[in-house]
């Protein structure tokens, strides 16, 4: 990890879209933070209750459950 303002916070991107969780993931890890990635709501669920990420970024049109039902799940 870079010294950058992310040093040491982790972030959760939970997106559906592959090409998203890359440029996301690529622009955290540039600016130091860890990044883990989820491909659905259920799995970011499960993700954000197992890695305890500092923030979570959330697509909210993704298919099944959409990111406002995790951000209220996660509530």
């Amino acid at each position: 990890m870079s010294g950058g303002p992310g040093a040491g916070a982790t972030v959760l991107v939970v997106d559906d879209d592959p090409v998203i969780q890359r440029l996301l993931s690529v622009n955290f890890e540039m600016e130091g933070y860890a990044v883990v990635v989820a491909g659905t709501g259920v799995e970011g669920i499960e993700m954000a209750r197992t890695t305890r990420p500092d923030i979570v970024v959330l697509d909210v049109m993704m298919p099944g459950m959409d990111g406002l039902e995790v951000a209220v799940t996660l509530k």
